[in-house]
């Protein structure tokens, strides 16, 4: 058996304290990308495992496969987080975008970071409605990222995130204005 694929069964069985294996996986996958996409592809055990790793390897190839399993209740979480690692800014943000209405919130929360890490043109637009989402967690994941973005749209969003009802989103709001201010994206609170 090869060494990834058997790092690919022993993830399946150590979950909860997996990182060397994940350490042992990325540096296999940075070697070899195209030996690995191969083993990745051919992983006999659970799916949740394979789209981790598809993510991780992070082949453009790969967003189809990435983006379908987005439809499964049990695949979609883990299918956003290999959706992070696709390196295709265009296609990753199209995929993402329609999800930051999903019903689930985590999806919501995570699609945030994912629209927001890219960056591609509209997504401020697509971001800063999410100020008023019914979710704490989707609004503190948006004033982290929109400390990132520039533009007077992310900061206004984040002065009105300062006076959100949950004291956590507030605290997310304050550190998303320091961030810009750090990164010169404004002139300060």
């Amino acid at each position: 058996m090869d060494r990834l694929e058997r790092l690919l069964h022993a993830m399946r069985d150590v979950r909860d304290c997996a990182d060397p294996v994940a350490d042992e996986i990325d540096e296999l996958v940075a070697a070899d990308p195209a030996h690995s996409r191969a083993v990745i592809l051919a992983h006999t055990g659970d799916e949740v495992t394979r789209l981790w790793a598809l993510g991780r390897l992070g082949d453009p190839l790969d967003l189809p496969a990435v983006a379908a399993a987005l439809t499964d209740p049990a695949l979609r979480h883990v299918a956003m987080e290999a959706l992070g690692g696709i390196r295709d800014a265009a296609g990753v943000d199209a995929v993402a975008r329609p999800l930051l209405a999903d019903p689930d919130p985590v999806i919501r929360a995570m699609a945030v970071g994912i629209v927001a890490f890219h960056a591609r043109p509209g997504a401020v637009a697509a971001l800063v409605p999410l100020a008023a989402d019914p979710d704490p967690d989707v609004r503190m994941r948006l004033a982290w990222r929109l400390g990132a973005l520039p533009g007077p749209e992310p900061e206004l969003a984040l002065r009105t995130l300062l006076t959100d009802p949950v004291r956590r989103v507030r605290t997310f709001a304050a550190r998303g204005l320091a961030r810009r201010t750090a990164r010169g994206l404004t002139g300060g609170p």
